[in-house]
């Protein structure tokens, strides 16, 4: 399933809508990170660029809702949640414009990887290189 994310379900409504005319079933999804709509992988090419550019689309429409928003008193968040080394989960809070921008780019499972992998470096902090050229042989 391919899965687009939103922090307003009217936005979600207007592109399960869309899908729906283009002949693809969607259905609304709700997850610890936002209001999902998912529909499924095996569709036409042509389609699914159609869908693309219609969320890409509603993701401008929400970014000027962020901006309307801004200086009134929202609570307009959108979150990640992160599983610590202990066991513990822990919600990591995005503004809604910065997870806008990272779904342009990332898809769900990526920006989930990338954030958990910050969460994990965070616990165990390693201020060397990033590359290291390990021993080949062990020492005794």
């Amino acid at each position: 399933m391919f899965e687009f994310m939103f922090f307003d379900d009217e936005l979600r409504q207007n592109f399960m809508d869309f899908a729906h005319e283009q002949g693809v079933p969607c259905h609304a999804v709700e997850d610890n990170m936002g209001m999902i709509a998912t529909v499924p992988e095996d569709i036409p090419d042509a389609i699914s660029e159609a869908l693309d550019s219609y969320y890409d689309e509603l993701m401008e429409q929400q970014a000027e809702r962020v901006d309307r928003a801004e200086g009134e008193a929202t609570h307009q968040m959108a979150g990640i949640r992160v599983t610590l080394q202990d066991g513990q989960p822990c919600m990591i809070r995005l503004e809604p414009e910065l997870a806008n921008r990272l779904l342009s780019a990332f898809t769900l499972e990526e920006m989930q990887t990338l954030v958990q992998a910050i969460a994990r470096n965070l616990e165990n902090p390693d201020d060397g290189p990033v590359c290291k050229r390990e021993s080949s042989s062990a020492k005794a």
